[in-house]
């Protein structure tokens, strides 16, 4: 199992969820933080140049213990201003304590906005980098891991801002009440969209050296929210995510003092769980599920499909049912079969490796259970923090549900099987956890779980979304706001 969190906000959302399927899923929507979009910040006039070069130095803490440390810099050089960020996080995790860092560089031009940048991504066995340049009104992106390079393009016709230049940016441009909005973009999930910003008045704040003054700055990105307060001089003294996950400002030498962070306490994905009324006595075993999901608005989401039916929308009910699949067809087959930058089915390792999975296999139903049997009995199962390219997940051969999932999907495209990945729920020990698996079309969809070793995934499994990896940010939409009634199982019939 794997608890996603993709998306982009603050800085300190960055941190936290640290890319596109990476499990520090505690940037929790809150509708006090969204407000209607106004004006945009970049169209108000800068009333202030930027002037001198600063390192601000924050403790990451979660739940009032210290995981980490975060270090940024900026300056101004013949390329243009320079921001560069560094952080190291150390996060309690099924168990285990994973060691990730995470480094960024960015150049950017006198209004502030993003000319190129690169961001690093180091976790266990797994790096990932990702490069970006923008360029006449475009910006043209280069993702980079472990043994594959992929690139892609988006239209930005006003610019990009990053999310860690808006303490400056609301700085030099006087700290205007209101909400504005900014365009930005997520490196992990490939995708772009809006910043919404809502600038408040002076409050006192706390920090690592006592009572400050500072701005009250509150953002919003695809619905996940954070809030900052920042002082007159640009610097921020202190950043919360609602989830527990919180920033101060402090002097280098505190921040470099990392105590051990103990697996004892708090662990993140019990933090993550969704709460659950109702037991389920033999969740792999279930071939039919009924369940009421409150705090979910489904016109945003993916519930209807072969293997799961909408019963009521007020209030949310909805069967899964793997048991009884609907037949369908598919008007294109193209999208389920086509490469994609982390799902590399065209690849020629990914092509081999399929090739000697799926010998002498006939249909596309048995070559299907035998990629699902191999990815089960050859990755190792882990909990991993990174960006689940499928060729790395095949050299690796570790991973938690995003890489089995990821590899599945490569293999069996390659092998001509129409695949897509199925983001949502699953059920164990009494709660719901955010899940990955792959389903693949054959008379309908067929879901499928290489992680738990399941040819069908059980009925446990609830969809909510489906598609590339850009959906992931919808998925933070619901983190920490929804609960699940079970209303009726059927356990007795296996798979």
């Amino acid at each position: 199992m794997s608890f996603l969190g993709k998306g982009i906000g603050s800085k300190l959302s960055t941190i936290a969820a640290m890319g596109l399927w990476i499990v520090s899923m505690v940037l929790i929507y809150d509708r006090n933080y969204a407000t209607p979009r106004n004006r945009e910040l970049a169209d108000i006039p800068i009333d202030e140049n930027i002037s001198g070069e600063f390192q601000n130095w924050m403790d990451i803490t979660m739940n009032g213990s210290k995981i980490g440390y975060t270090a940024q810099s900026f300056t101004n050089s013949p390329l243009g201003y320079v921001l560069k960020d560094y952080s190291l996080i150390r996060l309690p995790m099924g168990g285990t304590v994973r060691e990730i860092y995470l480094d960024s560089y960015a150049v950017l031009a006198l209004d502030l906005s993003l000319k190129n940048f690169t961001f690093g991504l180091v976790s266990g066995d797994y790096t990932s980098d990702v490069f970006g340049e923008v360029r006449n009104g475009r910006l043209n992106i280069k993702l980079k891991s472990r043994n594959t390079e992929s690139e892609a393009s988006f239209d930005a016709p006003t610019g990009i801002f990053l999310p860690g230049v808006i303490p400056l940016l609301v700085k030099v441009r006087g700290f205007p009440e209101g909400d504005f909005t900014l365009p930005t973009f997520d490196p992990f999930s490939l995708s772009s969209s809006e910043i919404v910003v809502v600038i408040g008045p002076e409050e006192e704040v706390s920090t690592a050296s006592g009572s400050a003054k500072g701005h009250l700055i509150s953002l919003d990105v695809t619905g996940v929210a954070s809030k900052m307060w920042v002082d007159g001089g640009g610097h921020v003294l202190r950043e919360e995510e609602t989830g527990g996950m919180m920033m101060v400002a402090t002097t280098k030498e505190r921040a470099l003092e990392i105590p051990d962070v103990s697996t004892a306490g708090i662990d993140i994905l019990d933090e993550l769980a969704v709460p659950c009324s109702g037991k389920i006595d033999d969740p792999r075993e279930a071939q039919s599920l009924t369940v009421r999901i409150d705090g979910l608005e489904p016109d945003l989401f993916d519930l209807e499909d072969d293997f799961q039916s909408v019963i009521s929308v007020s209030p949310l009910i909805v069967e899964i049912h793997p048991g009884s699949i609907d037949s369908s067809t598919l008007s294109d087959r193209r999208p389920y079969l086509a490469s994609e930058p982390l799902v590399q089915s065209d690849h020629p390792k990914i092509v081999a490796a399929a090739g000697k999975i799926v010998a002498h296999e006939g249909t596309l139903r048995r070559k299907a259970e035998k990629i699902s049997e191999w990815v089960y009995e050859n990755v190792k199962k882990d909990y991993t923090v990174s960006l689940p390219s499928a060729v790395d997940v095949l050299d690796v051969r570790k991973g938690d549900c995003n890489e089995h999932s990821a590899l599945f999907a490569a293999l069996a495209r390659a092998s001509g099987i129409p695949t897509k990945i199925c983001i949502g729920l699953v059920y164990k020990d009494g709660r719901f956890y955010y899940h990955a698996w792959p389903a693949v079309h054959l008379d309908g969809w067929v879901p499928k779980d290489p992680t738990f070793g399941q040819q069908i995934a059980d009925a446990t499994h609830i969809k909510l979304l489906e598609g590339g990896f850009d959906r992931q940010a919808d998925l933070l939409r619901v983190v920490g706001k929804i609960s699940i009634t079970v209303l009726d199982n059927s356990p007795d019939q296996n798979l």
